[in-house]
């Protein structure tokens, strides 16, 4: 995730936590209340074909996570800041260069369609207002087979970079100490892994869980401000509800 994202929702986390704390929220019926979190059974759906068009930017929006989605979560539109263009990610190994495009909310292949979000939770601990996560959640839609080609690019970065890598974002340099994978399930394929960077000496520990549907491909990338393990499920449950 990029330093801005990461440094806007650390400056921003402790107001919107608690005034989720003072409204007293309660579950809202979104994927992510307890009862929801569970990854869908639906069968998967058949490969896309050839001839699979990508959705409309009126058609991705119904399909988007909106606030109220996810319990206790604020979430909103990512700011131009936040997102990347693929010519604005740079990586010192070539290999890298999916994973790091996604982490830089910048569109993976040859999307054609795409929407960003950003989320912001509660504290854990009431105690501490810095202790919580915030996510990404990019949906991205392709004509024909460009969603599974984009998450072979990134299942394949993720093998080829376990050992990091560094990465700059419009500008913004992060270093990426370590990719390891991690079990998920989700869509009609999905994989996962735990990162470890270190931005501007600042270790942090995140969560980026890509998936397909159809011709859709969800890459969510959650961070948490402290020791604590990320973990994107709700966001991952509520975006699989709502694909549908």
């Amino acid at each position: 995730m990029r330093t801005a994202l990461v440094r806007r929702a650390l400056l921003t986390a402790s107001g919107a936590s608690l005034a989720l704390l003072a409204t007293a929220c309660g579950p809202s019926g979104g994927a992510g209340a307890e009862q929801d979190a569970k990854p869908s059974a639906a069968a998967p759906s058949p490969s896309p074909t050839p001839e699979a068009k990508a959705l409309t930017a009126a058609e991705m929006e119904k399909l988007t996570l909106a606030d109220g989605d996810v319990r206790d979560v604020k979430i909103a539109k990512a700011g131009a800041d936040d997102v990347a263009k693929a010519a604005e990610v740079t990586t010192d190994k070539p290999e890298c260069t999916a994973l790091a495009q996604a982490g830089g909310l910048a569109p993976v292949g040859a999307a054609v369609t795409t929407t960003e979000r950003i989320g912001v939770g509660k504290p854990s601990d009431p105690a501490d207002p810095m202790s919580v996560s915030a996510t990404s959640v990019q949906l991205a839609s392709y004509d024909g087979k460009g969603a599974e080609e984009a998450l072979a690019s990134l299942k394949a970065a993720g093998q080829a970079c376990g050992g990091g890598f560094t990465t700059t974002a419009k500008g913004e340099k992060t270093t990426v100490k370590s990719v390891t994978p991690s079990a998920v399930t989700a869509g009609d394929e999905a994989t996962a892994w735990t990162i470890a960077t270190e931005d501007e000496g600042e270790a942090l520990n995140s969560q980026m869980v890509a998936f397909r549907k159809g011709n859709n491909l969800v890459v969510v990338h959650t961070v948490r401000f402290d020791a604590k393990p990320a973990s994107a499920q709700a966001f991952i449950d509520a975006q699989v509800k709502k694909l549908g």
